[in-house]
This record gives C-alpha cells, structure tokens and sequence, in this order.
C-alpha cells in the first residue's frame, strides 16, 4: 500500500512538472534556423494547423513525417516510448533477367522482395500514419503512369522529387538543434501526430500563430526577384536527372501580373542550362498565391506545377531577397 501511495505521489509530480514545462513554451521554444520547412514545422509547433501549408494527406506532409520517424530514430533511441515499434523495410531477394536471343542482358527487375526488421524503432502512432501514407503514395504513383488524357505521365513524379529534395535531412537539422526530450520538440511532435490524425491541434498559451510571429502587415516592398528565380531555379535543378542549371544565368525577368496590393502573381524569366555539353535556352513562369511562389512552370513541360523550395519561399517571405 505505501509502495503504491508512493508511486502515486511520484506519477503526480512528474505530471505536474510536465505541464509547467508545456505551459511555459514559448513561439521561439522550438529552434528551426535553416529548415526547408521552417513556416511548415514552426506552424505545426505553435498548432496553427490552418497555416501550416501541407496537407493531412498530402506528399510533402508524409516526407515529413517519414524524415521525423527516421531521424528520431536514430538520435533519440532512449526517448523512445516503451510501446515503440520496429521499422520495417523491403530489400530484393530474387532479380528476374531479360536477354535477347544474342544473350546479351537487356533488363534486371525484382521478381520478389522481403520484408526485414531494421533494428530502429518509432513512435507507433507516427508508424501509424505514416504507414497509411506510405499505401497512398504508392497508389498514386501507379495512377500517375495512367493519366486523363492529356496529362503528363511524369507529372506526379517530379512533384514528388521536389518535395522529397525539400524535406531530405530537414529533420536531422531540427533534431541536432533541438534536445529529444524538451518540452518544445514533445509539443511538435505531438502535434505533428494530431495533424495526420484528424485531431484538434495544441496551441500556446498565447495563442501565437505562423503570421503572429513573423510581424510584417506593413505595406508591400518589391524584392530582387532574379535573384529569387535563380536561386528557385537552382533548388529545383537538383532533381533535374539530365540537364544542368548554370547558376547565375537568369535574365528577361518580368513581372506579368500583380495582385490590388501590387505583389506579383506571375513572374517570366529566361535561363541558360547545360544539356549534354550543349549551352541551352529555357524560360520559367512562377505563380504566387497569397504572395508567394507557389508553382514554377517550365518551358518542357508547361502544365506541370513543379514545386518550389519552401526553404527559399520562407525566405522570401522574410525579405531576405530585397
């Protein structure tokens, strides 16, 4: 009986100072410098999940999420919850391989893979929804090589390679800045759970939000928008499987459209690329929304919104390209 009185009494204490750790949480508790993601992760920390520019089931959300479990992982064993689960990974055990009637190798493909435990562990609700997430993206790369007519085929992929170029390392960023059991990190990944779960997000005691945080409000002041473009342009060209962005390049910018408070919403500029030791032309339309780049639409492939590096949109956001 004493023993259990004194469990009791030590379960209290913990909880007490838990929630005196959580209510003292401040916007800046949680430090993000240099995150791709900076406006993504600070909005899911403060809850301002309606800010928070991803979506419960969208790519750059599971990216995330994925890079979060992984990362955890592997710098934050011990912090592990006591019900954590194995993450499970495929590797190919058996090749098929096709030949043509000289014997010659044309092809090798998996003819069957295994699932293996990796000996790193997760948080089970993260494994959840990740899991969950993982199945969606799987159908829709399959949905993507069939597309309406008319679409691009390779649409859905190169999205795809933008938001996971963006989100690469993101999270091993935040967690060499950020210790595994302080309060602030407990609270993002709280909510980052909540946020692909469906469920009311937790705010600070303030109330602060994503725009609360930043100030501005003030009225608009054109940037250097070459120097944005270019700087878009050379994130983006890190997927680019042939060709080669020269940096630096960017000319004929124009601004094509404005919004009533004279931001752009359209922007134009030509560049120069490396294609096969051949100097090529290109051209780029960025598109904006609530002022900021929101897609990038170049000249190959006109329809397809490529996305932009959310690192370089935050930091146009703060005017460090004025």
């Amino acid at each position: 009986m004493k023993f259990a009185l004194k469990l009791v009494s030590i379960l209290t204490v913990l909880s007490a100072s838990a929630a005196v750790a959580q209510s003292s949480l401040k916007p800046g508790s949680l430090k993000v410098a240099g995150l791709n993601y900076e406006s993504e992760v600070s909005a899911i920390y403060l809850g301002d999940f309606a800010n928070a520019r991803l979506q419960p089931e969208g790519d750059a959300y599971a990216f995330v999420l994925r890079e979060y479990i992984n990362a955890f992982s592997r710098r934050c064993p011990n912090a592990l919850p006591a019900n954590k689960v194995e993450i499970m990974a495929e590797r190919c055990v058996a090749e098929r391989v096709t030949r043509n009637g000289f014997g010659v190798e044309i092809s090798r493909t998996c003819a069957q893979y295994e699932t293996y435990g990796t000996g790193r562990f997760a948080d089970p609700g993260l494994m959840s929804i990740s899991k969950r997430l993982e199945a969606k993206q799987a159908r829709d790369v399959v949905g993507s090589v069939f597309p309406t007519q008319g679409g691009d085929p390779t649409a859905y992929s190169r999205r795809i390679t933008d938001v996971a170029l963006a989100a690469q390392g993101d999270m091993d960023t935040l967690l060499g800045q950020n210790s595994c059991t302080s309060p602030a990190l407990k609270r993002f990944q709280a909510n980052l759970e909540r946020f692909g779960s469906g469920e009311a997000a937790l705010k600070l005691a303030g109330g602060a939000t994503l725009a609360s945080t930043r100030g501005g409000g003030g009225a608009y002041v054109p940037s250097d928008y070459g120097k944005m473009v270019d700087a878009l342009i050379g994130e983006n060209a890190r997927g680019w499987m042939f060709n080669r962005y020269l940096p630096g390049s960017v000319s004929n910018v124009l601004v094509t459209q404005k919004d009533a408070s004279g931001r752009p919403t359209n922007i134009s500029a030509r560049y120069r690329f490396n294609q096969m030791g051949q100097i090529q032309n290109g051209s780029v339309q960025v598109a904006f929304r609530d002022g900021r780049p929101v897609c990038m639409y170049f000249f190959d492939a006109r329809s397809t919104c490529r996305v932009p590096s959310p690192g370089i949109v935050t930091a146009y956001e703060k005017g460090e390209y004025r």
